[in-house]
């Protein structure tokens, strides 16, 4: 007891206590806007809806009209063992940037973990206090420590399967997307969607007005800025691709008949790769794909390295995409990056998103997606015009141009009138006038 009341620790209490006081008040006092976002999403292997937040940091990250506020998995840490939890991969790091972590030191008055314990409860109120001006959820709704936060909510909606195609996600997803999507489609003073497919779906649905919506593209993929390994050992020569988690909506099955036919009609068929896991309610199509795997005609790779995937798309003879919905459908941008004639279901998100740069085909309709795998591979004319017109359209989806449109929808939604991507701060003060300063 005596110990806990010693002067030293009090005059360590007394400044750990007044600095987060002064860090607190520079959050509150910022004069650019500032967005609040959880980033916990970083410190497990990220898959596309983190990669697409990671892509968007990273080039709003020299932005000096911005303060993205980023709140990992618990923005209150221990000061000793900061360092045994880090993201996978490198936080993005600029002027924009600010990764809000409250570090308590040990040796204080309350004894640190338990003073750790007493915060993380209150941390919905902390990360409230922090005064930000929006608060983006790039996964359709915010986590619930943001609940108490007042700033102006914008959501990017990737797709509306929990409408079209429930059956086809896991259990868990499901039973959340239909406990909060509703409320967060609500509550959001903007959404974006990743295209107008998913635009024209929302409003068809009643969810949201169309003038509350902003469609924004993808840029090209993860996979732009990763130069081409090796092929693993056991690729043949010649071969096709698909590339996804092996799960209902992909139409695995679909796929898998589409091979068989093109084997019946074309001889010297190239073998059928498959890139991903068997996720989830996939037993039935697990057993078909052991069944080719044993007939000798398809070779299922599992996971892959960066590396190795952007080498498989540069080298498969097509790459085939018969999935049954899509909100976007980056491997069919992946596809056109590698500059590989592609053949895909005939959605209108695909027709949106490859501009046209493929052969379509029902998804349900195995006989005309093997048509037009044998007009890809036999005909080099199609081949030829598939590549160009590929080529071309990647050119035009930008990681750069879709962060700016993303921060073009943050200034509206807390009501400032800013020109995106100019990095300066027009507007000056004005979104503390929009009411995110004051009112958390």
């Amino acid at each position: 007891m005596l110990a806990l009341l010693s002067f030293p620790r009090w005059r360590r209490t007394i400044g750990w206590a007044w600095r987060e006081v002064q860090s607190l008040r520079a959050r509150r006092s910022e004069n650019r806007l500032t967005v609040g976002i959880e980033i916990a999403s970083f410190w497990e292997p990220l898959t596309g809806i983190g990669w697409y937040l990671y892509r968007l940091l990273e080039q709003l990250a020299d932005r000096d009209d911005l303060r993205i506020r980023l709140y990992g998995p618990s923005s209150v840490v221990s000061r000793d063992s900061r360092d045994s939890d880090d993201p996978v991969v490198a936080l993005p790091a600029g002027p924009a940037i600010e990764f809000v972590q409250r570090e308590i030191p040990d040796r204080l008055v309350i004894p640190a973990g338990r003073l750790i314990g007493w915060l993380r409860k209150l941390e919905p109120l902390l990360i409230a206090t922090d005064g930000n001006d929006v608060l983006f959820a790039p996964n359709y709704f915010l986590p619930r420590r943001f609940d108490l936060s007042r700033g102006a909510r914008v959501a990017t909606v990737h797709d509306l399967g929990l409408k079209h195609f429930a059956w086809t996600l896991r259990q868990e997803t499901l039973s959340e997307l239909n406990q909060r999507f509703e409320h967060a489609i609500f509550e959001a003073a903007r959404l974006i969607t990743v295209s107008a497919a998913i635009k024209e779906e929302l409003v068809a649905e009643g969810l949201a007005e169309a003038a509350r919506i902003t469609v924004v593209h993808h840029g090209p993929g993860q996979l732009a800025s990763v130069e081409p390994g090796e092929l693993p050992e056991t690729v043949p020569a010649a071969f096709a691709l698909h590339v996804g988690t092996i799960e209902p909506r992909k139409n695995i099955a679909g796929l898998l008949a589409t091979w068989r036919c093109v084997q019946s009609r074309l001889e010297n068929a190239p073998k059928l790769v498959l890139c991903g896991k068997f996720g989830w309610k996939t037993e039935a199509v697990r057993a078909k794909v052991i069944e080719a795997e044993r007939e000798g005609w398809l070779l299922h790779l599992g996971y892959v390295e960066d590396g190795e995937l952007a080498a498989l798309y540069r080298h498969a003879e097509v790459v085939v995409f018969p999935t049954l919905y899509e909100g976007f459908g980056l491997p069919a941008v992946e596809a056109l990056w590698a500059r590989t004639p592609l053949v895909c279901s005939d959605l209108p998100v695909l027709r949106e998103v490859t501009g046209g740069a493929a052969l379509f085909a029902p998804p349900d309709r195995p006989d005309l997606l093997a048509e037009r795998v044998i007009e890809v591979l036999t005909q080099p004319e199609i081949r030829a015009r598939l590549i160009a017109a590929g080529s071309a359209r990647v050119e035009e989806l930008s990681w750069a141009r879709a962060a700016n449109q993303t921060a073009s929808v943050w200034a509206q939604a807390a009501g400032v009138d800013r020109a995106a991507g100019t990095g300066g701060a027009a507007g000056g003060g004005g979104a503390a006038g929009a009411g995110g300063k004051d009112a958390a």
